[in-house]
């Protein structure tokens, strides 16, 4: 599970579809549903229910969200205390 996934994930939940949530992320509409396709193959259940004109959480999407915030935010930290620490080393 790549961690561009999980962003793109967030997105669409936090904007509430798929093309502005590629916009955001400089990829293109059909990359993200490809890509939204994978992460749900890999996660076991449907993220989102998708119909031609709404994007809504499925009940596991909306359960999932907070873990997939979690994770992500984890993450910046981890690279943010690692960055800290090269910065340190390099003065």
């Amino acid at each position: 599970m790549d961690t561009l996934s999980l962003r793109l994930f967030l997105r669409v939940a936090d904007l509430g579809g798929v093309a502005a949530a590629a916009r955001d992320l400089s990829l293109s509409p059909a990359s993200a549903s490809a890509r939204l396709a994978k992460l749900e193959e890999n996660v076991g259940f449907r993220l989102f229910n998708r119909t031609t004109r709404a994007v809504s959480l499925t009940t596991d999407g909306a359960a999932f969200l907070p873990y997939a915030q979690q994770a992500i935010e984890t993450l910046q930290a981890g690279l943010g205390a690692a960055q800290q620490g090269a910065d340190i080393a390099q003065k």
